[in-house]
């Protein structure tokens, strides 16, 4: 039972993925330890992952491969995954009872395919290593002297004494689920720089007023260009969903990573190629073909062969081709516009949805003052940190809870290895 005139071995301040492992971590080797949560319950933002299934990592051939996935600074996650990576995570869970399976494309789920599944097995761990819990217990600040953490005072009024503390507040994504960016605050108030958060893993606004119309339709194997100023900076290639104020999906979720370094630094252009695989010339002459197949059918119907069928009307409005024409009306000039429109569908870029809809956050505290080897900070002696809140983000499909298992699981073992 919590009591304000404990003191503990270590106060983890934040139920999420990273801020449990590091709990359970410290727990099995025998610390007395408090974890915080400012909700009154755990895990919110993971039971939303996955879509509701939670994508718990990803196989990949090596760390090297992992880290990869994380941009220029996943070099800082080796020595993590060397000691507790996508394999020690999957015998986690699995020796602690919870099956998981690996899907074709790599990604690892557990086999019921439900989130709370995870979540139920992390806090019977919890239990089972004796870690107490403190719900509704949002921090307001710590008391800082000579380089260490001596209390974390509670908006309460509550004063928490430890030898230890691992901050796991995640980042600004899904505020609702209590990821407000605290974090960020209370590390450059011990002295940490913070490099400025971002929406990452975000959908994408567009200012044209006919994407509405494609809301809810995907499109898979498309290349979308973007270009700043007239100057090409990103490419990619996959699937994307149409919504009523831009686009999301795999391909632009991992872009948006990238892409959020260029807002503001002049025009933003997106081109979608619906056939990326279909030269120019190539495709004029199987189109021609195709017309010629079905001279009797309308245009529109013809290129339903190729898309669905709002995506073929946006092509002929794009082209300033009537729907109703049929195939032997059809000019080799508007063949011509047809392929250009299938070839370079032109978006107008209007931002990235921000934190509300961003799935995960970019920067955070800088990984130059962490020992990646420990997790501690290298201003406060006596802290430690873990998950969303370091300056790391990866692409979807698991990386990023991975991330959040093995710099908690670090941060707890170096913890809990303390006298």
């Amino acid at each position: 039972m919590f009591s304000e005139d404990k003191k503990y071995d270590c106060v983890v301040i934040g139920g999420g993925p990273a801020g449990m492992m590091a709990a359970i971590r410290a727990g099995e080797l025998g610390k007395k330890v408090l974890l915080l949560e400012k909700n009154k319950t755990l895990g919110k933002k993971l039971l939303l992952t996955g879509d509701g299934r939670c994508n718990i990592s990803h196989l990949e051939k090596s760390n090297k491969d992992f880290s990869l996935k994380f941009g220029k600074k996943g070099d800082f996650l080796l020595s993590p995954f060397s000691v507790f990576g996508s394999k020690e995570t999957f015998e986690f869970f699995e020796q602690n009872g919870l099956l998981l399976n690996i899907e074709e494309d790599g990604r690892i789920f557990p086999k019921s395919n439900k989130s709370k599944d995870v979540l139920n097995k992390l806090v019977e761990l919890l239990g089972k290593n004796k870690v107490e819990m403190l719900f509704d217990a949002k921090v307001k600040d710590f008391i800082v002297q000579n380089k260490r953490i001596e209390k974390v005072v509670l908006n309460t009024g509550k004063k928490i004494t430890a030898k230890n503390y691992i901050l796991t507040t995640g980042g600004k994504s899904y505020a609702f689920t209590g990821s407000d960016g605290s974090g960020f605050v209370f590390a450059e108030k011990m002295g940490h720089n913070v490099v400025c958060p971002c929406s990452a893993l975000s959908p994408i606004k567009v200012k044209n007023n006919w994407v509405k119309d494609l809301a809810g339709i995907s499109l898979k194997e498309i290349s979308l260009s973007f270009f700043l100023n007239s100057k090409k900076i990103l490419k990619g290639n996959g699937s994307i969903l149409f919504t009523h104020t831009g686009i999301t999906g795999p391909l632009v979720l991992n872009i948006s990573n990238d892409l959020g370094s260029y807002i503001n630094k002049g025009e933003i252009k997106i081109f979608l190629d619906l056939l990326p695989d279909k030269r120019a010339d190539v495709l004029k002459d199987d189109l021609a073909v195709i017309i010629g197949n079905n001279k009797n059918k309308s245009i529109k119907n013809i290129l339903s062969c190729l898309f669905p069928e709002k995506i073929s009307l946006l092509i002929l409005n794009l082209s300033n081709v009537d729907i109703s024409k049929k195939g032997k009306e059809i000019s080799k000039l508007e063949v011509i516009e047809i392929i250009n429109h299938i070839k370079k569908v032109e978006l107008d870029f209007d931002g990235l949805m921000g934190f509300d809809m961003a799935m995960a956050t970019g920067g955070g505290v800088d990984l130059r003052e962490i020992d990646s080897k420990t997790m501690k900070s290298k201003i406060i002696d006596n802290l430690f940190f873990a998950g969303e809140v370091i300056d790391l983000v990866g692409i979807s499909g698991g990386y990023n809870l991975q991330m959040c298992w093995s710099t908690g699981y670090i941060a707890g073992n170096s913890v809990g290895n303390l006298d």
